[in-house]
């Protein structure tokens, strides 16, 4: 996964003042999974990106581009 994914991810979060545990029970995900995925240690799968997108209320084409 890339860099920028992963800032793009906490970037919208922090926007949203989310924190890494509600954004993950928003989008169903384990909150060390999230955490992996921003800092660059995991790579999220299509299905946990849309979880994610879906979550933050960001279409999915925004965290790609």
């Amino acid at each position: 996964m890339s860099a920028k994914l992963a800032r793009k991810i906490k970037r919208f979060r922090k926007e949203r003042e989310l924190t890494q545990l509600k954004l993950a029970a928003r989008a169903g995900l384990a909150q060390s999974f999230l955490s992996n995925i921003e800092n660059g240690l995991q790579s999220p799968s299509l299905k946990s990106l849309e979880k994610i997108s879906k979550a933050l209320d960001v279409p999915l084409n925004d965290l790609l581009k």
